[in-house]
């Protein structure tokens, strides 16, 4: 566990970035966008896709939850990280074929357009890290940055991405009249890749938070996928974390957390289906995870 120093290092640290660049960590904007090349997708309109980066920065993030605390122990950080902002452009394969899998069968019933580089990231991790304050002023910036491209609906692809913009919106209510729709509440006729029996993990701010456990299981159901479930494990007030948003300031508690879920869900079936990118971040090096991005197409 880290110590209050390392704890407020990353804490000014994660201030500065998201208040310079819109980004929790000091890396080339290119990470977050990129996905979207070749994609003939629009620039800007009333109606965006939304990533806020979270598919493309979760297994990122893993990395800079082990080397941030041993960084407050080195003068020259500053420097360093500017030159991260330029050159370090880790790509993640991976996420960005779940977004571009994501917009495509989207397209077959929104019209919708993208911010490019000027997308921003969402402030989750100030939020998950208690640090309330910092994400009322950043929460500010991001509605600048919607209001400025006259954005007026907004299509979410991750549960934390979704919470974060949901209360941002009940902050700012009536003052910021965005619509706020995930993309399991648009796709439509969407079929499993090949074999498809799973066991799923939910997200706790899908389940738990946002009300949309058993709408994503219809979905997920509808696609042609069986679920198998046991209601010790699977049931909406008997399903654990992943533990990943303890990662920053707990990586051992959060590991053991993802063991144990880990296993508890191999108990009932040896593939495990998710929809979270820091779900996926945290159980995949204990079990076999997909996203449910990955297993599906449109017809």
């Amino acid at each position: 566990m880290i110590n209050e120093d390392q704890l407020n290092f990353i804490r000014k640290n994660l201030v500065k970035y998201l208040m310079e660049d819109y980004l929790p960590f000091p890396v080339n904007r290119s990470v977050c966008y990129e996905w979207a090349n070749g994609l003939n997708i629009r620039r800007g309109g009333e109606t965006i896709i939304y990533t806020g980066c979270s598919y493309q920065l979760a297994e990122l993030g893993k990395r800079f939850d082990e080397i941030l605390p041993a960084l407050s122990k080195f003068k020259g950080v500053e420097r360093f990280s500017s030159i991260l902002k330029v050159f370090y452009k880790p790509k993640d394969t991976r996420s960005y074929k779940i977004l571009r899998n994501i917009a495509s069968v989207l397209k077959s019933s929104v019209d919708f357009g993208y911010l490019y580089e000027d997308e921003p990231y969402s402030g989750t991790i100030l939020l998950e890290m208690g640090m309330v304050e910092e994400f009322k002023e950043y929460a500010k910036k991001l509605v600048e940055v919607f209001d400025s491209h006259g954005v007026k609906r907004i299509i979410t692809v991750d549960p934390h991405t979704h919470y974060t913009l949901f209360r941002i919106k009940e902050m700012l209510s009536p003052s910021w009249n965005v619509e706020i729709v995930n993309y399991f509440e648009l796709i439509k006729n969407v079929k499993v890749k090949g074999e498809g029996t799973f066991v799923f993990h939910d997200s706790c701010l899908y389940s738990r938070f946002l009300g949309m456990r058993d709408s994503i299981r219809e979905v997920i159901k509808s696609s042609g996928i069986v679920l198998k479930e046991d209601e010790m494990i699977t049931g909406k007030e008997t399903s654990m974390c992943c533990g990943g948003p303890l990662a920053p300031i707990n990586k051992e508690t959060s590991d053991k957390i993802a063991r144990n879920r880990a296993e508890a869900l191999k108990s009932v079936h040896n593939k495990v289906l998710l929809a979270c990118p820091f779900c996926y971040a945290n159980l995949s090096p204990y079990v076999e995870a997909y996203d449910f991005a990955e297993v599906i197409s449109g017809e």
